[in-house]
Order: structure tokens, then sequence, then C-alpha cells
């Protein structure tokens, strides 16, 4: 089977620049020819080492730009293949810290000591996810498009233009000189989001009802706008928002903003494709991982995964009303992969058959409380808002890159004994349950060999099966007890006598010989395990 290479599709770091000028972030370095990874910029975190080989942006909170461990950070970026750092100057040189950067073969970007790391994360990630397009494609966006198209509109309407998503999250906007803007749109720029405001709901469900263009009044303290729903036939996709600053635009810019809602559905649409193809790529190389070994290093290169290990896959199962299953898988499988973001920065998901896959791997795999709280999380909230009930099984953590459909076995084995033996939490691991899980594969063994199963405990099943007996159930309870006849009689609800008898009755009917200890054990691993048939 031939196997295909993934490669993240990049930007160079000028034009990602001149997309987000007016944002606060400038190039210190040299680099400006180096290219970054349209991937979500990743968090600094100085207690927590980095893990597997990265790249995309790296955003240095709290690291000082004259600190003397802070070349170590922008050297120790560059080896773990991130593409960019950012720091904040503090009003200090960072010539030093660009040198380094310029050694290490990383681009050094400085954001405005007033921006807030949370805005530079949104800002970033809103222009990267834009810009994403896998290599190859006819259609792909390149990084600018759809701020070009902001600022095509703002030019061509006559107004300040923005482009948000149905989150009311801003895609893009426009950066024309000249035009007024209001403190709405300049905090919406900076946080990436629109502000709350209690009148909001009521002017953007007038926005999704108006067939075209609307004029919206000035709320205190900003300016009237016309908006216009972006809609992919009769879905919505988002809206456009012009700033209207004396509230004269026309029946003409109501058309020509119409008339850019089209376009604007275009792009959207592309690169919900672009990422949808992106996720399904990475989504096929993650199967094959978790299906068997055979050629698991090279997938797991392409995947770019830590190949230090260790590793470990959690599995989560949901409960779906038979309407709306697929859209409900989509939403947990959205859910699933946010949260283990959270918890793991490049953690990845796939959906299989109804069960979704989340691997983890380096420490976020050696910490077994961390994942059954993740795991617990996504339980609750899969609950809370998606009213959908959950399953979630930890599997083994492994060593080695091709064992990781090894933990994806047991984890499967767990939902087995979470949904058809005893009940357990609606989050099991296979660490807590490993006797159980040997019991489990024994079954199987037990199964595929015949010969193994005490004839005793063939012949008491089908007696019980039989008549209606419980020979085989007394005989395995009172072994379980440690052959403490009062235990066994309590947890039956028999009399002590009543047990006696049943037991003398297995030995004249069946030849069973509890002071032989090798029949004992043959005879009791025959009868656990056939709890599993």
């Amino acid at each position: 089977m031939t196997t295909h290479v993934f490669e993240t599709p990049r930007v160079a770091v000028s034009e990602l620049l001149t997309t987000l000028e007016g944002s606060g972030l400038r190039l210190a370095s040299q680099q400006a020819d180096r290219t970054v990874a349209l991937t979500s910029p990743t968090l600094f975190d100085c207690l927590v080492p980095f893990a597997g080989r990265r790249h995309g942006v790296l955003l240095a909170i709290g690291v000082h730009p004259e600190a003397p461990d802070s070349a170590d950070v922008v050297r120790g970026a560059a080896g773990r293949g991130f593409d960019a750092i950012v720091i904040k100057s503090l009003s200090l040189s960072v010539e030093t810290l660009a040198a380094v950067a310029d050694a290490a073969g990383i681009a050094l970007l400085v954001v405005d000591d007033e921006v807030e790391w949370r805005q530079l994360e949104s800002v970033l990630n809103s222009a990267l996810t834009t810009a994403a397009e896998p290599p190859g494609s006819l259609t792909g966006l390149a990084v600018g498009d759809l701020f070009a198209l902001a600022n095509a509109i703002a030019a061509l309407v006559g107004g300040a233009t923005a482009i948000e998503d149905l989150q009311t999250r801003i895609l893009a906007y426009s950066t024309l000189p000249a035009q007024p803007i209001d403190e709405t749109r300049r905090d919406g720029i900076l946080g990436r989001q629109v502000p709350d405001d209690p009148d909001n709901a009521n002017a953007y469900a007038s926005v999704y009802r108006s067939e075209g263009a609307l004029r919206l009044p000035a709320l205190a303290p900003g300016l009237p706008r016309m908006a216009v729903a972006i809609r992919a036939g009769t879905q919505p996709l988002g809206s456009i928002w012009v700033v209207d600053e004396r509230g004269r635009l026309d029946d003409d810019a109501a058309q020509a903003l119409e008339q850019a809602a089209d376009i604007a559905a275009l792009h959207l649409l592309r690169a919900r494709s672009a990422a949808d193809l992106v996720r399904q790529q990475r989504t096929v190389l993650l199967r094959r991982l978790l299906d068997d070994g055979e050629d698991a290093r090279l997938v797991a290169g392409q995947l770019e995964l830590d190949t230090t290990g260790p590793y470990a896959v959690v599995a989560f199962h949901p409960q779906l009303g038979a309407s709306g299953e697929e859209l409900g898988l989509s939403r947990l499988f959205d859910l699933i992969s946010m949260q283990c973001e959270a918890y793991q920065h490049g953690a990845e998901c796939a959906v299989i058959g109804a069960t979704i896959y989340a691997l983890f791997s380096g420490p976020s795999a050696s910490d077994l409380t961390g994942l059954h709280g993740t795991a617990q999380r996504i339980v609750e909230r899969a609950e809370g808002g998606l009213r959908a009930s959950v399953r979630a099984a930890i599997g083994s953590r492994m060593a080695q890159v091709t064992q990781i459909s090894r933990s994806r076995r047991d984890a499967d084995l767990v939902l087995l004994l979470q949904t058809t033996h005893t009940p357990t939490s609606v989050v099991a691991s296979a660490h807590d349950l490993r006797s159980r899980l040997t019991l489990l594969e024994l079954a199987q063994v037990f199964r595929d060999t015949p010969r193994f199963m005490a004839p005793q405990a063939e012949r008491m099943l089908e007696s019980d099966a039989r008549s209606g007996t419980d020979y085989a159930k007394t005989v395995r309870t009172y072994l379980d007890c440690s052959r403490d006849s009062a235990v066994t009689a309590a947890r039956l609800s028999v009399h002590q006598n009543t047990l006696r008898y049943r037991l003398k009755r297995t030995h004249d009917l069946f030849a069973v010989d509890l002071e032989n200890a090798d029949d004992t054990l043959a005879l009791w691993l025959s009868l656990r395990v056939a709890e599993f048939d």
C-alpha cells in the first residue's frame, strides 16, 4: 500500500505580517523570507517541556527579552521545529535575541506590549485558519484573500468593513486609510470577536432574516451599519458589516454588498473545505496507526508525533438517537477534539465506526489522572451541551509507536466491559480493569482452543442451561469467596446447609474434586471466562 506524505500548508512571514497590518505585530529578525505552517499558534509554558516535533508560531508568554535564559527558549523553539516565535519587548531592546533567532533559523516577531496574548492568539489563529488550504489545490486561498475582499468591499461600498462567522468572530477586516471607525469596531478587531451588547441578538436576527442588505441605526456610542448575511443557498455562513458614517449608503452600495456576500460565501466554503480535507488526510493516517503497527513509524512521522513516546489511546463511544445521528457524532467529534487539544497541543482524533479515538503522547499519555480528568470533562460536557450519553475508555500506556494499535485494542476491550458486562464507571481505564481485561482475553483463548475448557465446567453449564439449576454459579462463587462457606452463602442468599448440599451434588453429578488444586484452577478459570461469552 502506498503511503502519501502529508505536508502542512505554509505562508511567508512577510505575507502574514501584511495580512495582519495594524495588529501590533512586527518582524524583529531577518527571516522575512521564512515560511510559517498554517496551524494554530502554540502557547509557551516554561514549566512543561515541548514533546515531539512542532511547527507554526510559538507565543512566548512570559519570556523577558533580556533574560539570560531567553536565548535558550528561542534556540529550543527552533530545534523543535517552530517557524516563528513571538515575544513582547517590554520597551527594551530585542537586537540580541533577534541575532540568536537568525542564527537558529527561526523568525522573531515582536507584538506591542499593550496587546493581550489572548487577543494575539485569536488574531493569528483566524488569519492562519482562513488561509489554510491543502497543497496542490487549484482553488486555494492565499493568505490575505479574505482580508483583500474586505478591503475591496470597503473601497466599493464606501465604509470600513468586517467579515464575521456565525459565532460573531471577526475573520477579516478592511485596512483602508481615512475610513471612520468606532469603538465597537476597534474592540472587535483587537479581540477578533464582536463585543457583547444586549442589542446584538436582535440586530443579527434581523440580518439573517433579511433577504438582502439591511441598514441598521447607530447604537450609542457607535456608528450606523449596513449588513448582509453570507449564505450558501439557504445555509447561513456568516455576515458582512460596513460602517455607514453618515447613514448615506445608497441602494447601489446595498447591491454591491449583496454581490460581495456571494463572493465571501465561496471563500468561506473553500476555507471550510480546506480544513475538512486537511482533517480528513490526518484522520486517514491516524486510522492506519490505530489499526496496526505495520508501518507505524512512517505514519507517525507524517503526523509529526513524538517518537520517544509513551502513547495512550482514549476511546469515546456515544449513545445517539437514530435521528440526526451523523450530525450528533460530528458535533461530538468537534467537542472531543477541542477538549483534547486543550489537554495536549497536537492531540490527534479520528472517528472509526461509531467510536471517536484520541491519541496522546509524551507526558500527557503518562498522566493517568490527567487523562481521566479530561475524559470525565468530555463526558459531562457532552451530556450537558449535546444531550449525548458517552462512555470513555482509556487504553494501556505503550512505550513504542508500533504498540499504539494495542492501546486502541485495550480501549475497545474496556468499552466492551462497560457495555456488555458488570457496569463500570462511564470513564474507565485499562489500568484499573487489567484483571478483567486478562479474563476477557482468556475467554477468547478458551473459545479458540476448546480443550482448555474444563470438562466439569462444560457439563455444569450445559446442565444449568437445560434444567435451570445454579451449579456453575454456586461453584464459581464458592471459589471466588476463597471457599468461605459463610460468605458464599450470604452472597448467594442461601443457607449454609443448602450450599453444602449443592457442592456435594456437583461432586456426585459432575465429578468435581475441589481438593485437587490443578483441577480446581482449571475449573475456576473455565467458569470465570464463561461469563464473557
